[in-house]
Parts: C-alpha cells; structure tokens; sequence
C-alpha cells in the first residue's frame, strides 16, 4: 500500500508541475498578455571598441536580469570572419583568460599567424543560439552608423549600414535615418533607429533634432562618461533638449512626438568606476505581448516604454486626459513624481548663441523657462496627471531617494522617464 501511495504521488507531481509548466507557455504565448521587457539598445564589444567578447556581453546581460540586447558596434554587424590577437589593446590577457574559463578550449578559437597568437570573434548567428530562450532572453542585432558629426543606431538590422554623407549633424542624421527606413522597405523587416548621446562633444543640437523627419527616439540619457547629459553653462542638458523638441516638433514644425531612451553605450566590461562605460546603467522597459524584435518595436512606437536608471515602474496608462503611474516601491526609498509640460500660452522665442563677434554657434539657442515646466510634483509611489488642454505635451519623470550605483556624476539617483502624451483629439463619432 505505502509503494502504491508514493507512486500515486508521484504521478500527481508529475501532473502538477506539467500543469504549471503549460500554464506558463499559455500565458507567455498569448498575444493579449501584455509584459514589462528590460532591455539595452547600446552595447558594444571586440567587434568594434568593446573591451569584451560578445559571448561574455551577452552573458552578462543575461545573468544580471536584462530580456533583451542589442549588439550596436561602430559601422558593422557581428557578421563573417574576424580575429584578433591576443595582445589586442582592448582584447589582452585578462579578457581571454575570462573568456576561456567561461566558454573552455571546445569553443574558443585560436590560432597562430607570424608567432602571434589569434582569437576568432564569433558573429551573432553562431552564439546567440546558447542564450536566446522564449520570453527570458533576445538577442537583437544592430549597428551605431558613427560619423564625426552625429551618431545614430539602427537596431534590427539585417545588412550593415556605411556611413551616411552630411554636411552637418542634421545632415547625417536624416541620411542615416533614411537608409534605414529604405533597407526596412526592401527587405520587410521592422527596424528601428535613435539618436546617440546629443551632448557628446557637443555634436548635436535641440534644433538639428527637432527637424528630423521620421525621427522618433533619442537618447535622452546616455549612461557613459563624456556624454555630459546635465550639460554645462554653455549646453543644456539633454533632458532639456527634449522639453525644446517636443515643443517645437509639436507646435511650429508639425512632427509627430520624440520618444527618450537610456543606455549603457556600454565599451567597458573588466574595470568599474566613474570613468568607465559599464553595464547596468540605463535601460527601457516596454510592454508588449511577446520577446521579439517585431513587438518591442512596435509598443516603442507607439511610446509603451519607460526608461530608467533604476526605477521599476507597476503601471502606466493614459486614456486620453489622464496620465496615471504606479511605482514599484523600494523599502526605505521614497518618490517624487514630476509632470513636465509646455502650455500652448509659453513664450516660444529663442536666441542664438553668439561669439564674440557676434557669429551664430553650433549650440542649442536659449529658450524661455516657460518650455518644461513642472506643472504638478506628487509624492509616493502613485501619481496622475490630468490634463487641462492648454497643454502641448505632458511627460513624467519620478525621482527616487537611492543613490544611483557606480554613478557617472556625483550624486546621481535612480530615476525613470514616463514618454510623453498628447491631448487625445475627440473623433466626431465620440459621444
């Protein structure tokens, strides 16, 4: 009897666990199931100037939560052929000793050209299968088209994209962005393109953005040294830049809405520290039905996204007049919620930046503060905004307590940016 009751419950665990298992493939097949996606749309490796080989990026990524990545290395995808010595400055012993004892002599490839021993770097196609699970971990590939004057990437890629020619930075961004477009028609596949780090050498202003067309992202934190997202006393910062595009974009030039993005720009893997560009930094998170390219684009699109340095967020929704936001809380950490807008009644004169002789600079003209303006502050870990109509936009920003770790400027915290809504337009059929 004791023999038939352990094997009875055996059989019932048995069921029990097939059950639970099915009941996950349901839920994570159904397309009506909507779900939270960490993901980075910045990384680099030894395919360009990463200090890392991609497995060991991909790897990490994966250990440390993040559902998605995208591989952006400069001016190529991680495709065909391509080996490195191992004295490499950024490939080096510390690198390949790491990477041997993670993946072992089966996988590495070596081999010895002239005395000098070889790495092969191994393309997307042929690694992403060891990390690439259903509704746990993807694997997008992508590029950063890098020129002097702007850099833009282009993710979903299924062929390189060669540097784009410009005159200027809004020159070079629009061909970029305009190629991608046209590689995304030929071949039926949904891509999707941001602008980089603006404030990185001080490449790209609020006005070169605003009259890009088809433009619908741009970095508005760039977590990597040197990116100077606070801006200094010459240069707003890119937050700022956002307030001045949307307005402008919205209002005079009659474009449709710029969403915000954080990144790691990731290079470096091996040191840590505020002169480092290092992993888990700055993210998104998009809400979609599934883990793939298709569906992470498309809720981007349509603004379904937050991006954070820290901050996880329960809820967003927006019906049309009310913007509403629950916070996921920390215990000890407390939350301040802005909402950020500019009202149809703002002063919308500029001022160009001069030199001394009065010449016109590449910089971001001076805007009225009546251009983002905090128009509600709301303390917890729920907020909600609803909107008068007299505003052009409405975006959010909550600020927690906790101090950001391995920060890039002093006195960082974890913050989240909510996308930016419009007043719903009543359609005649609307009662």
């Amino acid at each position: 009897m004791p023999t038939q009751i352990r094997k009875l419950n055996r059989i019932c665990s048995i069921l029990l666990i097939s059950l639970l298992l099915l009941a996950q493939f349901v839920c994570a097949a159904n397309p009506q199931t909507l779900h939270w996606y960490k993901g980075n749309l910045h990384t680099h490796s030894l395919w360009s100037d990463g200090d890392d080989y991609p497995e060991m990026v991909a790897d990490w990524y994966k250990n440390n939560g993040y559902h998605f990545l995208a591989l952006s290395d400069h001016n190529k995808l991680s495709q065909g052929q391509k080996w490195l010595d191992i004295t490499h400055e950024r490939a080096g012993e510390q690198s390949f000793k790491k990477y041997l004892q993670r993946f072992g002599e089966n996988w590495v490839q070596q081999r010895i050209v002239d005395g000098t021993t070889q790495i092969r770097l191994k393309p997307l196609s042929e690694f992403r299968c060891f990390f690439e699970e259903p509704e746990r971990f993807l694997l997008i590939q992508a590029e950063e088209i890098t020129q002097k004057k702007a850099h833009v990437n282009a993710i979903n890629l299924i062929k390189p994209i060669p540097k784009q020619p410009g005159e200027t930075a809004i020159e070079v961004m629009q061909n970029c962005i305009n190629a991608v477009i046209s590689q995304s028609s030929r071949t039926g596949q949904i891509m999707l393109t941001h602008i980089n780090h603006p404030n990185y050498k001080w490449m790209v202003t609020a006005e070169d953005i605003m009259h890009l067309k088809d433009a619908k992202f741009f970095e508005v934190y760039n977590y990597s040294p040197n990116c100077n997202n606070r801006g200094d006393e010459d240069h707003p910062s890119t937050e700022r830049m956002w307030d001045i595009v949307l307005t402008k974009r919205l209002t005079e030039l009659n474009l449709p809405i710029i969403y915000g993005i954080a990144t790691d720009d990731t290079h470096s893997y091996h040191n840590f520290g505020q002169k480092y560009s290092n992993p888990g930094r700055g993210w998104v998170v998009v809400r979609c039905s599934h883990l793939t390219p298709e569906s992470i684009i498309k809720a981007m699109d349509k603004g379904d996204f937050y991006a954070s340095l820290g901050v996880e967020l329960q809820d967003i929704q927006f019906d049309g007049k009310t913007l509403k936001i629950e916070i996921k809380p920390q215990k000890g950490i407390t939350y301040t919620t802005q909402f950020i807008a500019t009202l149809k009644t703002a002063d919308m004169t500029s001022k160009p930046v001069t030199d001394a002789n009065g010449v016109e600079l590449h910089i971001t003209q001076r805007y009225s503060d009546d251009i983002g303006k905090v128009v509600s502050q709301i303390k917890g870990t729920a907020a909600a905004y609803t909107l008068t109509g007299n505003e052009i936009y409405v975006r959010a920003k909550v600020i927690s307590t906790k101090p950001k770790a391995n920060p890039v400027d002093n006195g960082d915290v974890e913050v989240a940016w909510i996308q930016p809504v419009i007043p719903k337009i009543k359609d005649k059929t609307d009662k």
